[in-house]
């Protein structure tokens, strides 16, 4: 019995690419792994904002005030319920809301991009236990520059029980 092989034109070419195709692509997939071309954490285009409900109102709060003295627009977005969720860092402004989370991230990514906070502290908060709703004030410092400046700002944040117990942010609203 005789084999017959075909060596028609092309056949090597394809050869070469299969060998390279199994030699580079675990190489390739470990740059990417490993951030080679990543963006910057907090880019509002990073990786996909999860949501992060908490089991208490003062946990919730306590993760957006270091989230937001830290500039992590999207670690804020991940403590909202993008179902319900408007966010007015403007004073004065109309609150916007956005269909996920990353949409809110970008919102409140290009609301603080224009601030150097200086602090932001939640002052204080009450539990409404027969609506499952909380509100927390919080003084937030800030540099606006230009005519605006350095200021004080009131922010109210609003946050709903969902029904499995957990907690997330509804409103986010500065006012001056």
């Amino acid at each position: 019995m005789r084999i017959r092989r075909h060596r028609g034109p092309g056949r090597p070419f394809v050869g070469v690419l299969c060998f390279l195709a199994i030699t580079l692509a675990p190489g390739l997939t470990t740059a990417a792994e490993n951030g080679a071309a990543a963006e910057p954490p907090d880019a509002p285009n990073a990786s996909p904002v999860r949501a992060m409900p908490q089991r208490t109102p003062a946990q919730l709060f306590a993760g957006v005030e270091s989230a937001w003295a830290a500039g992590a627009a999207a670690t804020i977005a991940s403590y909202c319920d993008s179902a319900t969720a408007h966010v007015s860092l403007k004073p004065g402004g109309s609150p916007a809301s956005a269909p996920t989370l990353g949409g809110l991230s970008f919102l409140i990514h290009d609301q603080l991009r224009f601030v150097v906070t200086k602090q932001f502290r939640i002052v204080r908060f009450e539990v409404d236990g027969k609506k499952r709703t909380a509100r927390a004030w919080a003084r937030w410092n800030g540099d606006w520059g230009g005519a605006k400046g350095a200021r004080d700002l009131e922010v109210q944040l609003t946050a709903r029980a969902r029904s499995d117990g957990l907690w997330l942010l509804t409103e986010i609203r500065a006012n001056d």
